[in-house]
């Protein structure tokens, strides 16, 4: 069976192709990804901007030309924060309707357990527990399990598009501006490492686009096989928010390969990442280019 499956996220819009059936993807036959900030001002008018639904329809438009090139079975796209957080959420549903892609709001209760599969496959081994970070546009999922099941997950309201639409004026970052942003972190960090120190943790995964930038940043260049695996430890990722602090939107693009549409919010996902690290005192975490379009590809092949 061929499935498409579609990751509509606050920032970036993800279609991934596969061949499989139920016991598990077998063939990637195509990996696409976009930045679409459907997530603009979302939270300061609790509204999809026209511009977003535009840029959101033109991407689904090239994503179905792809789809239909491969002659998939199934199609399932998910969509997270945004899409629920919006009030006008129906215009998202109007689109992928007249593009014959049918859009589901993933369920809060589903979510961790389609990013943990997408996020571990082929990483799970029969004892030890993982603990992946998602980092998105409007939240941040955390969640910890192994492969019999989930201890624990929960989605803080940490997202890149989220905390520097709410914090940050320029760029570079006024040390006040950094602080207000770094406390924030830390104190909705704070309120769920108890319950993540609860399970001794193995490895730590990073997904979603921060990580994977952070990794070519450090590499120069966008090479899967030396992303997936890619080791981020604290000074690391403390030395991307020194420089990403320190910097223009369009330095990070021209120094550091970050690509436009993610550079302005690259220093809120790498302290994401770093603060993480620093509360739940864990020296690395590896970056892994899957996460949740796997978790949805897994979805559609298992449902008959």
């Amino acid at each position: 069976m061929k499935v498409a499956a579609l990751d509509l996220g606050t920032n970036s819009f993800l279609c991934l192709i596969v061949e499989g059936d139920k016991s598990g993807i077998k063939k990637v036959l195509s990996d696409q990804v976009k930045v679409v900030r459907l997530g603009q001002g979302v939270g300061q008018t609790g509204a999809f901007h026209p511009e977003a639904l535009k840029r959101a329809k033109e991407c689904l438009t090239e994503f179905k030309k792809e789809i239909d090139r491969h002659h998939v079975d199934r199609i399932l796209a998910m969509a997270t924060s945004a899409a629920r957080d919006a009030k006008n959420g129906e215009e998202l549903f109007k689109i992928g309707k007249e593009l014959s892609i049918p859009i589901e709001i993933i369920p809060g209760a589903d979510e961790a357990r389609i990013t943990f599969a997408g996020a571990t496959e082929d990483e799970l081994k029969e004892n030890g527990n993982i603990a992946v970070v998602d980092v998105g546009g409007g939240s941040t999922e955390f969640i910890v399990g192994n492969r019999k099941e989930l201890h624990f997950s929960k989605s803080l309201n940490i997202g890149g598009v989220r905390l520097t639409e709410k914090f940050i004026s320029a760029q570079p970052i006024s040390s006040l501006e950094r602080a207000a942003v770094e406390k924030f972190i830390d104190e909705q960090i704070a309120s769920i490492i108890p319950q993540i120190k609860a399970h001794p943790i193995d490895e730590i995964l990073a997904v979603a686009g921060t990580p994977s930038a952070l990794a070519v940043a450090d590499i120069g260049s966008f090479d899967p096989k030396k992303i997936q695996g890619y080791v981020l430890d604290q000074a690391k990722l403390k030395k991307w928010c020194d420089l990403f602090a320190s910097t223009t939107t369009q330095e990070k693009t021209d120094k550091y390969n970050i690509e436009p549409g993610r550079a302005d919010i690259i220093f809120v996902g790498a302290t994401i990442l770093h603060r993480f690290l620093v509360h739940a005192n864990k020296p690395s975490m590896k970056v892994s280019i899957k996460g949740v379009r796997y978790g949805v590809a897994l979805e559609a092949l298992s449902r008959n």
